[in-house]
């Protein structure tokens, strides 16, 4: 059975949303009595204009949207989307029956576009994210990321800012280092050290003697990198934790932040997240809100 990352190998933006404008004209003609339904677990879903429509797929770009259809109980989160002429629960979307597409691949296609989105939208956003992380924006159309499969499914993806990139909080700014600037690991794998295999890989793939990691330092990131000193005892001046564009001043040796998470661990404290204010995290989801009903 092939799945949409599949299907879309060499399909183009304007070919997927010219399928969904099709599927709407259908739906806006069709009999609200005897509505089309989907099928999701034991719930039946019908699909009517209240419930169907299009989101962003890179956030703030609204150049690009994917069709969406919302549970009637929750409004902001998709079930499905409309990919290759049908609807797929997002289960099925982070699937592939593609052999060689296992380990970290770098996205290049639609189909691994939607994927992450995926991901990290609505299964890591909605569904796993910690009440002490902050959400991530959207990745944008050409950020540089890498999607983990593992057996016919995504896992995890991380994504980095190359030495050069515009900074989205500066626009006239721009990246110093490369900087990981978001990595995600399903709940259901973690503990297998394929946090350490993204950091190991995102060493592997930069050359520069400096790298950076996004502060704050997330859970996954913080046993990714002690794991990785444990292993690499001499790098620790390649890694920075990096605020804004990475200058010489907004960034300190990852080795003191982890000192830093020690100690507020042994206090009792999961993690510096909590320090962040919560309003920003409002804020993220808030911008995002306004996105999707535009």
């Amino acid at each position: 059975m092939a799945f949409p990352v599949d299907m879309l190998e060499n399909c183009s933006h304007e070919e997927l949303e010219n399928s969904a404008e099709d599927y709407m004209s259908d739906l806006r003609c069709g009999d609200p009595e005897n509505p089309e339904c989907f099928s999701l677990l034991n719930i039946t879903i019908p699909i009517s204009l209240s419930n169907v429509g299009f989101v962003p797929l890179y956030g703030g770009d609204q150049t690009q949207k994917i069709l969406a259809l919302f549970a009637p109980e929750d409004s902001l989160t998709a079930v499905a989307l409309y990919l290759a002429d049908q609807w797929w629960a997002i289960d099925d979307i982070v699937k592939t029956s593609v052999p060689s597409r296992e380990g970290l691949k770098q996205v290049s296609t639609l189909g691994e576009r939607v994927v992450l989105y995926v991901l990290n939208r609505i299964i890591y956003r909605k569904q796993e994210m910690e009440r002490n992380e902050i959400p991530f924006l959207c990745h944008s159309s050409t950020d540089y990321a890498k999607i983990l499969w593992k057996k016919g499914e995504a896992i995890g993806f991380y994504s980095v800012k190359p030495t050069g990139s515009i900074c989205a909080s500066f626009l006239t700014q721009s990246y110093q280092l490369p900087v990981l600037d978001t990595m995600f690991l399903r709940k259901k794998c973690r503990g297998k050290d394929f946090g350490l295999h993204m950091l190991e890989d995102f060493v592997d793939s930069f050359t520069e003697d400096a790298l950076g990691l996004r502060y704050p330092l997330s859970s996954l990131m913080y046993t990714a990198c002690k794991q990785y000193f444990e292993k690499y005892p001499g790098d620790h001046e390649l890694l920075w934790e990096v605020e804004g564009v990475g200058h010489w001043y907004q960034r300190i040796p990852v080795t003191r932040a982890l000192q830093r998470e020690s100690r507020v661990l042994g206090d009792g404290i999961y993690c510096s997240h909590i320090f962040v204010p919560v309003y920003l995290s409002l804020f993220l989801v808030s911008v995002e809100y306004v996105y999707v009903n535009a």
